[in-house]
């Protein structure tokens, strides 16, 4: 009982936390965006493969095609920005991944019953995959989603052609779209 309290107190406070860097750039918007905007000028593609990476390692609502597109915007080389911005993705995304899957797994496991779990784990092995292609492609939390396939075990082949290839896809859609919408405004 005191580890499945202990469990549950962990997943409170890892929510908690994940919440409050959401409401924190949620409200700061603005700043944050200027700081995107400032570091991509200042560092280019090494800038766009740093605020990739953490744009998907941490849960908030700027994603890593945000600098990809000022890079672009910026007329940096547009194959190199989405290799940079992919790559810089990726990485946030497995970590995630990794953290679900070694420290959360546990945890999930210890904080419902015995029951709730193997539901909860047929559930997740019976739609994750859709969920997956869903939170890669749509503005739904994505890692959250990492996590949970960590967290349930999904095989990485899977998170790979699950998560990671239709959020490249998402990547390569926003980018071209500023691309040519650039191009067409010029």
């Amino acid at each position: 009982m005191r580890k499945k309290l202990k469990s549950k107190i962990f997943i409170a406070v890892l929510f908690l936390i994940v919440i409050g860097i959401l409401l924190l750039v949620l409200f700061n918007l603005d700043y944050f965006n200027e700081v995107v905007e400032d570091y991509v000028k200042k560092y280019g593609l090494i800038g766009i493969l740093v605020l990739s990476f953490f744009a998907d390692l941490l849960e908030q609502p700027i994603g890593p095609e945000v600098s990809a597109s000022l890079g672009v915007l910026f007329g940096l080389n547009i194959v190199l920005v989405l290799v940079f911005s992919i790559v810089g993705s990726y990485g946030g995304s497995l970590i995630n991944y990794f953290i679900g899957k070694k420290y959360l797994s546990f945890e999930v496991k210890q904080a419902l019953d015995s029951g709730d779990y193997k539901r909860w784990y047929k559930l997740f092995y019976k739609y994750g995959k859709l969920a997956l292609v869903l939170a890669a492609i749509s503005p739904i939390p994505w890692v959250a989603f990492c996590w949970l396939a960590g967290s349930f075990k999904m095989k990485i082949r899977q998170f790979v052609l699950y998560g990671l290839i239709p959020r490249a896809a998402r990547i390569l859609t926003v980018v071209l779209f500023v691309w040519y919408l650039y191009a067409f405004l010029v």
